[in-house]
């Protein structure tokens, strides 16, 4: 943080433009998905197990990839797929286990 701050008030001129596109995508950013997340990670928790939870956090990145292919036209290799394929089926092992009796 404290290199971050110092090429900020180094190289940047520290002015906003407040306008409206700004002002609904921090509104967006801070209400649907940081607090949406929160919430909807602690619903999730007391739901189930929190390693079943914790487990999809590795789901972000193949569907952040697949996002970015079909919103951005990004190029998807098969060694993405592979490995997005990789996470969804540990993922799936994980959340499907059977609870000992």
């Amino acid at each position: 943080a404290v290199l971050f701050a110092i090429g900020a008030f180094a190289l940047e001129t520290r002015e906003v433009e407040w306008s409206l596109q700004l002002q609904l995508s921090m509104a967006w950013l801070v209400i649907g998905l940081s607090t949406g997340a929160v919430l909807l990670l602690m619903w999730l928790i007391r739901q189930g197990a929190a390693s079943q939870v914790a487990s999809l956090f590795y789901l972000v990145p193949p569907v952040t990839a697949l996002e970015a292919y079909l919103l951005f036209d990004e190029r998807l290799g098969g060694l993405a797929m592979m490995g997005g394929l990789i996470a969804i089926v540990g993922v799936a092992l994980v959340v499907t286990q059977k609870k000992p009796a």
